[in-house]
């Protein structure tokens, strides 16, 4: 793969950077209920080969994800390139929507050789009675000490 390949390719990326994150954050999208694990190009673990090129983590909806991607060996693609595709990715606040345009057009293009985005949904799990009464009595407290702050102030600015 040539570099010139590389460079409208990371303006496709860039431009659906720019442009679909409105639509995304808009509900055009649903995301699964539960943890899941999209894969692109092999997707048999046994039959990859290499570390990823790409490792990038981020987080949309209540899951935590992270991606794996390893580039075509064949790709001249350069590591400031890899460097700058990552932290567009990080930066997206719809980065599930992102990873998934993007190794998309990667697999089109024929670029990727595999890539594993593993999501797990946050899950806060139960909170005991005597939690709650913690945190509410933490709560209670906290605003107890805000409403005097407010007063004091009051009474200083008259």
């Amino acid at each position: 793969m040539r570099v010139w390949k590389i460079v409208p390719l990371m303006a496709v990326i860039g431009t659906q950077c720019l442009t679909v994150g409105a639509d995304a954050q808009l509900g055009m999208y649903t995301l699964p209920k539960s943890d899941f694990v999209w894969n692109w190009g092999e997707v048999s673990p046994e039959r990859r080969f290499g570390h990823p090129d790409i490792e990038v983590s981020g987080g949309e909806g209540g899951f935590s994800c992270d991606l794996d991607a390893r580039i075509h060996p064949s790709s001249s693609l350069t590591t400031t390139q890899i460097s700058e595709f990552e932290m567009q990715l990080n930066q997206r606040l719809d980065f599930i929507y992102a990873v998934s345009e993007a190794m998309n057009e990667l697999e089109r293009q024929r670029y990727l050789d595999w890539a594993v985005l593993d999501c797990k949904k946050y899950d806060p799990g139960p909170v005991s009675a005597e939690e709650s009464a913690e945190r509410q009595s933490e709560a209670r407290e906290k605003m107890l000490r805000e409403l005097e702050r407010r007063r004091a102030r009051q009474q200083k600015d008259q």
